[in-house]
């Protein structure tokens, strides 16, 4: 075999290994890193990662995203520490059926300056989906948020809705190249939770958690609602992930709340549903991005990013306070930090095999 025909064959197997990987640990965490060490934290593009942490901190594997064309696969990059914007980026959300795990980056080689102001038709936003066996698919090119940032996707196995900084939501399909705004509002986190989609909302005074139509809308116009009782900390909102959970036996549906904020003063809190509406239990004070949980009777282990620009940790708190019990008082368990130039961004359970 010559030397051309053997690296050729060698490309097409590294290819096929990096974006075919084994199936993720059952019940472990996946969280978005950004950067590989090598290269300062700035405005310039720089490589992905999903890595997968056991929920007692260990590092089980990365999976690296896309820095060059692979198929119809595109590039998934993100943005390094742009001020007020860095924070924005790198939010991950689990598909309704907990199968397939989403973000959303830049069509844009590492290196490339000022990648958040690029221009969205030379540098397409790019959708990331990720199944329960490793699979990365980057094929989803989208021509939307020009000039500005991409937040965050959520798919429910074909269709994907899109969050990001200019007025408009976006539905779409996995592998497409068009996308429909079905709402003029900006948004952070985006979710589903009980064929619910949700967002965390960066404009308007709607609510710092908003619903987004009725069920899983994919088309024009749609309405926001606030989440009922829940009020905006300081002059605008600064929520990031979010979790409902079900702990109280006697309240139909989800009943506890928990917001991830970048706001220090706003934190982690918490909230309850009586009587309808939403009631603040407390915070966790700090700035945050991630965050997931999962739920045993009434206590729930809360999973989060504690957000810095060139520095994060992953860690989880416990709490098992109950419905409607305070969580100021908790404390956070360290279980993984950053090392240099890498930051942590955005959390959630893997995904897992059917």
């Amino acid at each position: 075999m010559n030397k051309k025909l053997l690296l050729t064959c060698l490309f097409a197997i590294a290819v096929r290994t990096a974006f075919s990987q084994t199936a993720f640990t059952p019940g472990s965490l996946s969280v978005l890193r950004v950067g590989d060490g090598t290269a300062t934290l700035g405005t310039a593009a720089l490589p992905v990662f999903i890595d997968e942490y056991s929920t007692s901190g260990k590092l089980i594997r990365s999976i690296a995203l896309p820095t060059a064309f692979a198929g119809k696969n595109k590039r998934l990059t993100l943005d390094g520490n742009t001020p007020s914007v860095s924070s924005f980026e790198g939010l991950l959300s689990l598909s309704q059926d907990a199968k397939k795990l989403s973000l959303a980056g830049y069509d844009a080689a590492v290196g490339t300056d000022a990648v958040v102001a690029s221009e969205s038709d030379q540098t397409n936003r790019v959708i990331g989906v990720i199944d329960g066996a490793g699979n990365v698919n980057t094929a989803t090119a989208l021509n939307i948020y020009s000039k500005t940032y991409i937040g965050s996707a959520v798919t429910d196995g074909n269709n994907v809705w899109v969050a990001g900084g200019s007025a408009n939501i976006y539905s779409t399909t996995i592998g497409s190249t068009d996308a429909t705004s079905i709402i003029g509002r900006s948004g952070r986190s985006i979710r589903i939770f009980k064929n619910q989609l949700y967002v965390s909302q960066s404009s308007g005074l709607v609510g710092p958690l908003v619903t987004i139509g009725t069920g899983l809308p994919t088309s024009a116009p749609q309405t926001a609602v606030a989440v009922p009782g829940i009020t905006i900390n300081g002059t605008s909102p600064t929520g990031r992930e979010f979790f409902f959970a079900d702990i109280n036996p006697n309240i139909p549906g989800y009943d506890v709340l928990y917001i991830a904020n970048t706001g220090i003063t706003d934190g982690i809190t918490k909230y309850s549903l009586i009587d309808g509406s939403w009631v603040a239990n407390g915070t966790v004070k700090g700035q945050y991005t991630g965050l997931t949980a999962t739920v045993s009777g009434n206590e729930v282990t809360v999973y989060g990013i504690k957000y810095g620009a060139t520095s994060s940790e992953l860690f989880k708190i416990t709490d098992n306070t109950g419905h409607n019990g305070s969580i100021s008082a908790l404390t956070r368990s360290v279980l993984a930090k950053t090392g240099a130039n890498t930051v942590f961004r955005g959390l959630s359970l893997s995904p897992q095999k059917p």
